[in-house]
């Protein structure tokens, strides 16, 4: 009998092919009853209800009239104990059990042998898997291959009931009902656009589907890049003569070979013509023909999958190359994937990007910190978001409560178009204080200035009211680029930035990559990347990179005078000192070159590292201020990857031990005298503005989409409330006691409409 592993490992591969819930729940009910010798097995699904309930959904040895008619509450008979409990049973006799309900004209009374297992997924109990046989036992082996596979099967359930609420190409099934797919809140604020899935074409199941209207481009592209792989493969085999055996070059041969006709081919002509675009139709034809061989007992055979895979992405890879690269962005672009890059974003003309919903990451993750600064909402970290069924679908995006509807019905539209008007009011409320100062009610000052990184993103930050830049992210620049920028190009960006603030200050941050900032021209490949070579670590270990960088902001400054220099992940004295003593070096440099002596701009750190908060004194001693980095001080301090959408829960700013550390770097800070100020995401959250500004800071740097909404936050509270309020917060134990402070706060204030859809 083949290993647990194996029969394991076959159900879950079946089940995730499922074309929709029901195949795979009916799939498992089979194969179950099968591998386990079982005479029954029954499948329940937890509802979306309030509370929640479960529901039969298959069923196998048992009268399957009853499918869709047996339910049970959380709690309610042996299935409802299960899911109550989430925790499995294993009964000899079922029916004699105090908490057994018989289901109505089901037979299961013929099988009193009972084991039932809860399918999990992140604490969430999505359905009970039981199985039945009239007599023997289920052992402890039985038990632990049926609650393996629900705890393997979890995802692949979620999997298969999203994507099979979209209709199939070709099938004859009616369109299905409006979907919506939950993740966490990226950014805020609401849209709907119109879906599109940037064509990667790097592998097959990155490829989306698209409807398509003539046949006959598709059919010519498909043929041109089969033709083009076949020359191909041929001229390889020819090449490889002279070094390989015969038998080893005919594999190359035979590739081509399954290419000049055959189902591989005429199963992919049938999918054009139903109607979805070559690149998809040859993605489901391959995986198709693999998933055959997969089921093979043979292992040789077997393996054949992985040769019928190889072919796919030589043909793919072709069959891009014929696809026109362009793409004409519809005006309302909510750009989806299953992980979105800065270099994503910039392929989406501004004008057009209006959302982002994206399969990975967290509201915490860089892009949706750069959705945040081009004031666009995202959601992100939706668990199996259906990518390749979206392209060209309406979708209405939700960022404040990280949900999206796709394919919305007209009763969703008509909710959001009047949450809209209410945006729209709540908008026009806030334009009204963009030239007033941020004053508290008892008459304090605060500064207010923008994060940005985006040319696109200076005009409306100086708009907004800001009061200069508290966070230039010099990386994007890099990241766009697929070399390093040279001096000159970086010279051109920064004198911009500070023409466009001249009278202000600006915040000019050294270059910070590595952990979720990539540059694909300099891979950077770690087991802990956020742990590893990021940062200040990086221009230190290359200060060529770091000197051409201090030389264009140095040369950028002159005749501006506004540049202020931060430098990033900073987690001791000694970086400290390194870096100081390099601008130093480039200082005296230029000074020497153009016979002046410029003027040195104040330098910074940036507190994010937990042994900078603990090291404040000695490191405000070396620096003009400090700004204290939210985003990764909150990620160090709870050990939660701020990109992980698994964790994404238990990332909170909020939490009451990143306001102590806070709370500590502006304690130690003002004892050397040293302005403090905060440039993370909290600074531009409502609630997180009422927190720092309670714990003493004066200073704040934020998205321009956010800066009037901390100012309508500012003038609407005085300090000494948000004083008190502070005080309350520091002693609670949990992050939602002190975001329901806050949210309290905001709402005795008539303003909870800043963080949330609706008034």
């Amino acid at each position: 009998m083949p290993s647990m592993i194996y029969r394991l490992q076959r159900i879950v591969q079946d089940v995730s092919r499922s074309p929709d819930i029901q195949h795979a729940l009916d799939l498992i009910a089979q194969r179950l009853i099968a591998d386990l010798v079982a005479d029954a097995c029954t499948i329940f699904l937890t509802t979306q209800d309030d509370p929640p309930v479960l529901i039969l959904k298959s069923c196998f040895g048992l009268n399957p009239d009853i499918i869709g008619k047996v339910t049970r509450k959380f709690g309610q008979g042996l299935i409802g104990l299960i899911a109550a409990r989430a925790e499995s049973i294993n009964l000899i006799k079922a029916p004699e059990h105090k908490d057994f309900i018989l289901m109505p004209n089901s037979g299961e009374t013929d099988f009193p042998v009972l084991l039932g297992v809860p399918i999990i997924s992140h604490r969430k109990v999505l359905g009970v898997i039981a199985i039945q046989r009239a007599q023997k036992v289920f052992n402890e082996d039985d038990e632990a291959f049926l609650t393996t596979l629900a705890t393997q099967l979890a995802a692949s359930i979620e999997h298969a009931e999203s994507h099979g609420r979209f209709r199939a190409f070709g099938s004859e099934k009616p369109e299905p009902a409006m979907h919506m797919v939950k993740g966490v809140a990226g950014s805020p604020g609401m849209a709907i656009g119109e879906a599109i899935v940037l064509n990667r074409g790097v592998n097959l199941e990155a490829v989306p589907d698209k409807r398509i209207v003539d046949r006959r481009p598709e059919i010519k592209s498909f043929d041109d890049a089969i033709r083009k792989v076949q020359d191909d493969l041929t001229q390889q085999a020819e090449r490889m003569r002279a070094s390989l055996p015969e038998e080893e070059c005919a594999l190359f041969l035979a590739y081509a070979q399954m290419l000049n006709s055959g189902p591989l081919i005429d199963d992919t002509y049938k999918r054009i013509e139903q109607g979805n675009w070559s690149p998809a139709s040859w993605r489901d034809t391959v995986e198709e023909h693999a998933h055959v061989f997969e089921q093979m007992e043979d292992e040789y055979l077997a393996e054949r999958a992985n040769d019928i895979r190889d072919l796919g992405g030589l043909v793919l890879r072709k069959l891009m190359l014929e696809q026109s690269p362009y793409i004409d962005f519809p005006d309302r672009t909510v750009l989806v994937g299953d992980e979105i890059s800065v270099t994503d974003l910039a392929e989406v003309p501004p004008d057009c990007l209006c959302a982002i919903v994206s399969a990975h990451g967290s509201g915490s993750s860089h892009v949706a910190i750069l959705a945040h600064a081009l004031g666009i909402p995202a959601v992100m970290g939706v668990p199996n978001l259906p990518v390749q069924q979206m392209n060209g679908l309406k979708i209405v995006v939700d960022g404040y409560g990280g949900c999206a509807y796709i394919d919305p019905d007209e009763n969703v539209l008509a909710e959001y178009s009047a949450y809209f008007e209410e945006e729209e009011a709540i908008e026009q409320d806030l334009l009204s204080l963009k030239n007033e100062p941020a004053f508290t009610l008892d008459h304090h000052r605060i500064a207010l200035y923008v994060n940005s990184g985006l040319m696109a993103d200076l005009t409306p930050s100086l708009r907004s009211g800001a009061e200069g830049v508290g966070l230039y992210r010099t990386e994007i620049p890099f990241q766009v680029r697929d070399r390093f920028p040279t001096e000159e190009e970086q010279f051109q960006i920064y004198s911009n930035v500070l023409k466009t603030f001249r009278g202000m200050p600006v915040v000019l941050r050294t270059l910070d990559v590595g952990g979720d900032k990539p540059l694909s021209y300099f891979p950077i490949k770690e087991a802990n990347p956020f742990l590893g070579w990021r940062g200040i670590r990086i221009t230190l270990d290359h200060p060529e990179i770091f000197i051409t960088q201090i030389r264009a902001m140095l040369r950028a400054n002159i005749g501006n005078d506004n540049l202020q220099i931060l430098l990033p992940m900073i987690s001791g004295r000694a970086e400290l000192s390194d870096s100081l003593f390099l601008i130093h070096r480039v200082k005296d440099e230029i000074d020497e070159e153009m016979g002046r002596d410029l003027q040195t701009p104040q330098i910074g750190a940036m507190i994010e590292v937990p042994s900078a908060v603990y090291q404040i004194e000695d490191i405000c001693r070396l620096v003009d201020f400090v700004s204290i980095g939210t985003n990764d001080l909150t990620q160090y301090l709870l050990a939660v990857d701020r990109n992980n959408e698994n964790v994404a829960g238990l990332f909170s700013s909020l939490h009451p031990a990143v306001l102590k550390a806070m709370r500590q770097t502006v304690e130690g800070a003002n004892r050397t005298d040293t302005p403090v100020s905060v440039c993370g995401e909290l600074a531009g959250d409502p609630l997180g503005v009422m927190a720092i500004l309670g714990m003493g800071i004066d200073s704040l740097s934020m998205s321009a989409g956010s800066l009037l909404r901390a100012k309508k936050v500012i003038k609407s509270f005085s300090l000494s409330d948000m004083e008190t309020m502070f005080s309350e917060a520091i002693t609670m134990s949990d992050p939602s006691e002190v975001r329901e402070l806050y949210i309290n706060a905001l709402d005795s204030k008539g303003l909870g409409g800043l963080i949330r859809v609706g008034k």
